[in-house]
Protein backbone atom coordinates (compact mmCIF):
# COMPACT_ATOMS: atom_id res chain seq x y z
CA UNK A 1 0.00 0.00 0.00
CA UNK A 2 1.96 3.17 -1.31
CA UNK A 3 -0.73 5.44 -1.02
CA UNK A 4 -4.21 6.13 0.40
CA UNK A 5 -6.81 8.69 -0.88
CA UNK A 6 -9.15 10.21 2.08
CA UNK A 7 -11.95 12.40 1.77
CA UNK A 8 -12.28 15.41 4.26
CA UNK A 9 -15.91 14.39 6.51
CA UNK A 10 -15.10 17.09 9.44
CA UNK A 11 -14.01 20.03 10.47
CA UNK A 12 -14.47 21.39 14.08
CA UNK A 13 -12.85 24.62 15.13
CA UNK A 14 -10.26 24.57 18.42
CA UNK A 15 -9.20 27.06 20.62
CA UNK A 16 -7.06 30.11 19.59
CA UNK A 17 -3.32 29.29 20.02
CA UNK A 18 -1.23 32.57 21.01
CA UNK A 19 2.00 32.27 18.41
CA UNK A 20 3.55 35.66 19.49
CA UNK A 21 2.01 38.85 21.39
CA UNK A 22 0.34 40.14 18.36
CA UNK A 23 0.02 36.84 16.23
CA UNK A 24 -2.89 34.61 17.00
CA UNK A 25 -3.36 31.00 14.98
CA UNK A 26 -7.19 29.96 14.23
CA UNK A 27 -6.62 25.81 14.48
CA UNK A 28 -9.44 23.49 13.16
CA UNK A 29 -9.28 19.77 13.87
CA UNK A 30 -9.93 17.95 10.42
CA UNK A 31 -10.95 14.23 10.20
CA UNK A 32 -10.52 12.19 6.72
CA UNK A 33 -11.72 8.97 6.04
CA UNK A 34 -10.00 6.70 3.24
CA UNK A 35 -12.45 6.76 0.48
CA UNK A 36 -11.56 3.40 -0.71
CA UNK A 37 -10.69 0.51 1.43
CA UNK A 38 -9.97 -2.62 -0.90
CA UNK A 39 -6.41 -1.93 -0.37
CA UNK A 40 -6.66 -2.92 3.05
CA UNK A 41 -6.29 0.17 4.73
CA UNK A 42 -8.77 -0.49 7.62
CA UNK A 43 -7.09 -3.11 9.23
CA UNK A 44 -4.60 -2.48 11.89
CA UNK A 45 -3.50 1.42 12.53
CA UNK A 46 -0.61 2.94 10.09
CA UNK A 47 1.26 5.52 10.33
CA UNK A 48 1.08 8.13 7.14
CA UNK A 49 2.37 11.59 6.04
CA UNK A 50 0.42 13.71 3.38
CA UNK A 51 1.47 13.75 -0.07
CA UNK A 52 -1.10 16.48 -0.66
CA UNK A 53 -2.41 19.56 -0.57
CA UNK A 54 1.02 21.29 -0.35
CA UNK A 55 -0.37 23.71 2.37
CA UNK A 56 -1.12 20.90 4.98
CA UNK A 57 2.47 19.29 4.04
CA UNK A 58 4.59 22.04 4.99
CA UNK A 59 2.95 21.55 8.51
CA UNK A 60 2.71 18.49 9.40
CA UNK A 61 4.30 16.53 12.07
CA UNK A 62 7.41 14.88 11.67
CA UNK A 63 6.30 11.88 12.45
CA UNK A 64 3.29 11.72 10.46
CA UNK A 65 -0.35 10.90 11.77
CA UNK A 66 -2.12 7.96 12.26
CA UNK A 67 -4.44 6.12 10.59
CA UNK A 68 -6.94 4.07 12.66
CA UNK A 69 -10.09 2.68 11.64
CA UNK A 70 -10.02 4.22 8.00
CA UNK A 71 -9.67 7.53 10.30
CA UNK A 72 -6.95 9.77 10.74
CA UNK A 73 -7.60 13.42 12.76
CA UNK A 74 -4.94 16.49 12.41
CA UNK A 75 -4.49 19.86 13.83
CA UNK A 76 -3.94 22.54 11.14
CA UNK A 77 -4.48 26.49 11.16
CA UNK A 78 -7.67 27.41 9.69
CA UNK A 79 -6.04 29.77 7.09
CA UNK A 80 -4.99 26.36 5.34
CA UNK A 81 -8.60 26.27 3.95
CA UNK A 82 -9.37 22.72 4.06
CA UNK A 83 -13.12 22.35 3.38
CA UNK A 84 -15.72 19.37 3.82
CA UNK A 85 -14.98 17.35 0.67
CA UNK A 86 -11.57 18.10 -0.33
CA UNK A 87 -9.34 15.02 -1.01
CA UNK A 88 -6.26 14.38 0.55
CA UNK A 89 -3.52 12.01 -0.54
CA UNK A 90 -1.68 10.24 2.49
CA UNK A 91 1.61 8.09 2.00
CA UNK A 92 2.24 5.12 4.26
CA UNK A 93 5.42 5.70 6.50
CA UNK A 94 8.25 2.79 6.32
Amino acid sequence: MAEISMIVTSIDPLAPYKVSDDLILELVSVTATVEDDSEGASVGAWWIQIVEPHELVKHQPLGGYMLDNRQVQMTCAKSAGVRLGDRIKFKVVP
